[in-house]
């Protein structure tokens, strides 16, 4: 490799870096999520669900239980 491919080949990807850094900021205002608000844990929607609201997890499960008791 050329002494010069290197510093050009760290170039082209610390540009690729920033446009997909770009693009995502883009997608992410489009979605309407708050910057920053990726990085919270937990990422899924359906663990922030069980983690944040186990309460209205146990309901929904034993209302499905009762249905299934009845068939």
């Amino acid at each position: 490799m050329k002494p010069g491919a290197q510093g050009s080949l760290q170039a082209r990807r610390a540009e690729l870096c920033t446009r997909l850094q770009a693009q995502r900021l883009v997608i992410a205002q489009r979605l309407g999520v708050a910057p920053g608000a990726s990085d919270a844990y937990p990422r899924s929607m359906t663990m922030r669900l069980l983690t944040r609201r186990p309460d209205m997890i146990i309901r929904i499960l034993g209302a499905l239980t009762g249905l299934l008791r009845i068939r």
